[in-house]
């Protein structure tokens, strides 16, 4: 069977966290989810294209054309909740322009499958892993006598009915699945908000989260990890047989398991892999002896969320990390030649603009090479949506997927801050932060190649003309 995978574009919503020249400008990352599925499906002998248009920058037409040629027997697509109403008017369109069978999957299927199978042009949703699901939907398709009814994650209309089977559990078995498929897409499209080579790829080591802070999902959804390896074995096919010269380790958090990760470090030292890589940390899983590990093994850059620069709102959002913890932590990181990202969120409960002002002024007391400024909001799953739904009287993600409503800024009753106001600080937080003259310089004189030249002048751009436009509070 031929199979077209659709990776939706994703840009700025009114409910997303980020402000609108980050969402649109900071990264286009590959489609990992459905790179899986893609080889889930080449393993069982069927045929697969897959389409990205926000990477390939494709119009609806541009995109139908190339599905039409490539003359597909089944579409799938991946759905998740924040970009939802961008996927679904994207389907509706090409289901209805390509009348073959559409299938779905990812978060907004676990989450919200009564709402997506809502949209009576989506033919099947998986609910949970597509490992078996989706090869035994195929071959439902092709003709095989499989009963819609015995294939597991699976949700489908019978007579009328909808059927949703719902998995037993959350947690992936990350070790069962194939490498994702990045021979089907052009590696060199992809970038982060702060790689500095191509061609650039992700690789997943671990999925979920083993914490459960108040404005964070991920926790929900268990924690699983793949064999050390497995995990290093990929990583060398990708820079041997692909050339890949950076990888994101694309974990939640690369170093919950400490000894695992070392392994891996340990691994590519062994092998003599030259490849750069970045990951996501904590601030207090790091000490000197493992980063200077991980140095050695190609790391460039590491991603701590430092959050806030007042003890208070840590405690309070029950972060389970200090002040000094984050010194510490990217004082020792940027010792061992290792480049710091910091993630900070403004429009924290209670947070006041001095607490605010804090937050910005922290980041830029840290040695850090990059800074990035969300604003505070509930995720579906998010101990902190559970107020934004009793706010509103409805689940607000749920009527959206349902087509019910037009996207919109969500209320934040646990701050006593305007969505403007917030907005307004994380724009002064970007503003302070990357147009210090000297940091300024300093990037300049660290640019590693004239397309990450062409990307940082373009967002450098976008931050100078936002403050100016926005007129900053407590700026120029």
């Amino acid at each position: 069977m031929k199979v077209t995978l659709l990776h939706t574009p994703y840009y700025h919503q009114d409910h997303m966290e980020n402000v609108e020249f980050t969402s649109n400008n900071f990264a286009v990352l590959p489609p990992m989810g459905m790179l899986y599925v893609s080889s889930i499906l080449k393993e069982e002998g069927h045929e697969v294209q897959v389409v990205d248009v926000k990477a390939e920058k494709l119009t609806k037409k541009e995109a139908e054309k190339k599905i039409r040629e490539f003359d597909p027997d089944l579409m799938g697509a991946l759905i998740i909740p924040y970009t939802a109403a961008i996927a679904l008017d994207w389907l509706e369109y090409m289901k209805d322009k390509i009348d073959v069978p559409l299938m779905v999957g990812n978060h907004a299927m676990k989450q919200y499958p009564m709402a997506v199978m809502s949209n009576e042009f989506i033919d099947y949703g998986i609910t949970g892993s597509a490992l078996k699901s989706v090869p035994k939907l195929v071959r439902h398709l092709e003709g095989e006598d499989i009963d819609l009814e015995d294939i597991d994650n699976l949700a489908f209309r019978r007579d009328g009915e909808l059927i949703i089977k719902l998995p037993d559990k959350n947690t992936e078995d990350l070790n069962r699945l194939p490498w994702p498929d990045r021979e089907s897409i052009d590696n060199s499209l992809y970038y982060s908000m702060a790689s500095k080579r191509s061609p650039f790829t992700l690789v997943i080591t671990s999925y979920g989260c083993m914490f459960h802070c108040d404005f964070c999902d991920m926790g929900n959804f268990g924690y699983s990890e793949r064999d050390p390896e497995d995990v290093v074995d990929e990583i060398e096919y990708c820079v041997e047989e692909l050339g890949i010269n950076e990888i994101d380790i694309f974990d939640r958090d690369f170093l919950i398991n400490r000894e695992r990760s070392r392994k891996i470090c340990e691994l590519m030292i062994e092998r003599g892999i030259d490849v750069e890589w970045s990951c996501r940390a904590r601030v207090d899983e790091v000490d000197r002896e493992l980063l200077e590990t991980m140095k050695e093994a190609g790391c460039r850059l590491i991603l701590y969320g430092i959050e806030s620069g007042n003890q208070e709102i840590l405690d309070r959002e029950h972060k389970g990390i200090t002040l000094e913890q984050s010194r510490k932590a990217v004082e020792i990181t940027k010792q061992v030649g290792i480049e710091t990202l910091g993630f900070f969120i403004i429009g924290h409960e209670g947070e006041t603009e001095e607490q605010m002002e804090q937050t910005i002024q922290f980041a830029k007391e840290l040695p850090l090479d990059y800074a990035q400024f969300f604003k505070l909001s509930g995720k579906p799953g998010a101990k902190l949506y559970e107020q934004i739904t009793e706010e509103l009287g409805y689940d607000y993600f749920d009527k959206l997927i349902r087509r019910e409503i037009e996207t919109h800024r969500l209320p934040r009753p646990w701050t006593h801050l305007t969505n403007d106001e917030i907005e307004e600080w994380v724009l002064k937080g970007y503003h302070e932060f990357y147009l210090r003259p000297k940091y300024l310089f300093k990037k300049f004189l660290d640019i590693a190649s004239f397309s990450e030249f062409l990307r940082l002048s373009k967002v450098g751009s976008k931050v100078v003309y936002t403050g100016i436009k926005d007129k900053l509070p407590g700026g120029n």
